[in-house]
C-alpha cells in the first residue's frame, strides 16, 4: 500500500504544480475592467505588403504589462532573415475593447480585440489602418519566448553587489545578470555621483531571460546587458529633472559635527561646501576662511583633496573651522538621506551632517 500511496501523492502534486504553472493572470484597465485575453499570450501574422519580401510579426503580451514585438523579413533569394525586435508596455482599454502598445519613441499602436482568438491593428501613430487591409494577428499556443536583443530604458541601482533595473514604461523591476556588459553598467553607475542605492536612468541593449532563482525555488526574469549605451544622472524616465537631491551641483550647509549640533554666533556665517560637476571641483566656507579643492566620488566613496584656504584670522569660528577641516580630511564615504548629507570615515562612522541649502 505504501508505494501506491506514494504514487497517488506524487500524482496529486504534479496536478497541483501544473495548475499553478498554468494559472493565468489578469490585467485590468483604469475602470477595473478585466482584459478578456488569457495571459501570457502570443499572436502572430503575415504582414501584407505589395512588392515587399515576406514579413511576419509576433507579439507577446505579458501579465506584467510588458510586450515583445518581433518583425522578421525574409530575403526570398538567400532565405536570410532580418529580425527587428522591440519591448514596450501595453494596457487594456475596456471602452472599445482595445489594447494600446506604447514605446520609448512615442510610437503608439492600437489593436482591437476580435472574436476567434485574433487581435486587429487599427491605428499606428495616429494613422488609421484601411479596413480592407488584413492586419489580424492570430493567437497561437507557441512558447512565448522573447530572447531577442531589445533597446531598454530604465532606472538602474546597485547595492550589495547586486544590480536592479526598473523598466521605464511598465515600472516592472528585474535583477541584472552579472554577464555581458554588466561590468560597464556597474562602472558607469559607480563613477556617477549619487545617493545611497539611488536609481539612475540608463539606456542599454539587453535580453530579458528566465532563470532559476539563486538559493531559492522557482524562476525569475533577469536583464542581461548586451551593450551599455549611456547613463543620465539627475533625469527621470520622462526625461525631466529628477526631484531627488544629488550630491553634486548643490550647496550643503553644516548642521552637526562630532555628533553635536553646531552653534553659530550672531553675525557669523554658517560653514558650507559646494561640489560642482565640472572638473570635480569643490569650494566652501569653513567658519572663518573660504576654501577650495577637488573631490573624488565613486559609488559611496567620497574623498576630498588639494584643499587650500585663505589665511584670515577670526575672533570666532576658528575652533569650528579646525574641526571642519579635520572632517574633510578624514571623510572617505557619504550617504544622502532626504535633504541631509552625512560624511563618513572609512569605518562608516558619521563625522558630520550637512543640510541642503540650494543648487548651483
Amino acid at each position: 500500500m505504501r508505494p501506491l500511496i506514494r504514487c497517488i501523492i506524487c500524482f496529486i502534486i504534479i496536478l497541483l504544480t501544473g495548475c499553478v504553472h498554468h494559472e493565468q493572470a489578469s490585467v485590468t484597465d483604469e475602470t477595473g475592467a478585466v482584459c478578456p485575453l488569457p495571459l501570457p499570450a502570443v499572436y502572430s501574422a503575415k504582414i501584407p505588403c505589395q512588392n515587399c519580401p515576406p514579413t511576419t510579426a509576433s507579439l507577446t503580451l505579458r501579465p506584467d504589462s510588458l510586450y515583445f514585438l518581433r518583425i522578421t523579413t525574409t530575403n526570398p533569394e538567400t532565405g536570410r532573415e532580418d529580425v527587428k525586435a522591440e519591448i514596450g508596455a501595453w494596457k487594456y482599454v475596456s471602452a472599445g475593447d482595445a489594447i494600446l502598445l506604447e514605446t520609448y519613441d512615442n510610437v503608439a499602436r492600437t489593436l482591437l480585440i476580435t472574436p476567434a482568438n485574433t487581435i486587429r491593428v487599427i491605428k499606428v501613430s495616429g494613422g488609421i489602418i484601411p479596413p480592407d487591409v488584413n492586419y489580424d494577428l492570430i493567437r497561437n499556443d507557441a512558447d512565448p519566448g522573447y530572447n531577442d536583443v531589445v533597446r531598454m530604458k530604465g532606472m538602474y541601482s546597485y547595492l550589495a553587489d547586486a544590480g536592479l533595473f526598473t523598466e521605464c514604461l511598465s515600472k516592472v523591476s528585474f535583477p541584472v545578470a552579472t554577464e555581458g556588459e554588466n561590468a560597464a553598467l556597474e562602472r558607469a553607475y559607480l563613477n556617477t555621483p549619487h545617493g545611497q542605492a539611488e536609481p539612475i536612468l540608463v539606456n542599454l541593449d539587453a535580453r530579458l531571460i528566465s532563470r532559476s532563482k539563486m538559493n531559492a525555488g522557482g524562476y525569475e526574469d533577469v536583464v542581461v546587458p548586451v551593450r551599455f549605451i549611456d547613463i543620465y544622472p539627475g533625469i527621470d524616465c520622462r526625461g525631466e529633472k529628477s526631484r531627488r537631491l544629488r550630491l553634486v551641483d548643490n550647496t550643503w550647509r553644516l548642521i552637526e559635527i562630532a555628533g553635536q549640533p553646531i552653534k553659530i554666533a550672531k553675525g557669523e556665517n554658517n560653514p558650507f561646501i559646494h561640489l560642482q560637476t565640472l572638473d570635480n571641483k569643490m569650494q566652501g566656507f569653513a567658519g572663518c576662511n573660504r576654501f577650495s579643492g577637488t573631490y573624488l566620488v565613486k559609488g559611496e566613496i567620497l574623498l576630498f583633496s588639494k584643499t587650500a584656504s585663505t589665511r584670515m584670522a577670526c575672533v570666532g569660528g576658528m575652533e569650528l573651522e579646525d574641526m571642519f577641516f579635520r572632517v574633510l580630511s578624514a571623510t572617505e564615504g557619504y550617504r544622502l538621506k532626504g535633504d541631509i548629507l552625512e560624511l563618513h570615515d572609512r569605518k562608516g562612522k558619521v563625522l558630520a551632517r550637512l543640510q541642503h541649502a540650494g543648487g548651483r
